[in-house]
């Protein structure tokens, strides 16, 4: 009885020592996760911003290509006025 006992002591040391590894496991992953939720979310504001300045300058040569296609507008508007005097 007295060996018996030893044994189901011996597999019950094993079985906690598989769920303690198991648990300090987890906890790492849980704290490297977390660590590149963070980078993740450094990552997704710089491309928030970079799509900014894109729209931005996007929007910066619209206007000029607007203001290019007036000024030609104007300069035709101008040599035709000319022609007829």
């Amino acid at each position: 009885m007295k060996k018996s006992k030893l044994i189901i002591l011996i597999i019950i040391f094993f079985l906690m020592g598989i769920l303690l590894d198991r648990a300090f496991l987890y906890y790492e992953m849980g704290e490297k996760n977390k660590i590149l939720l963070l980078e993740q979310e450094i990552i997704k504001e710089d491309y928030k911003m970079l799509i900014k300045q894109f729209e931005s300058v996007e929007q910066e040569l619209l206007l000029r290509k607007l203001q290019d296609s007036i000024y030609a507008l104007d300069s035709t508007y101008f040599e035709d006025s000319a022609d007829f005097e």
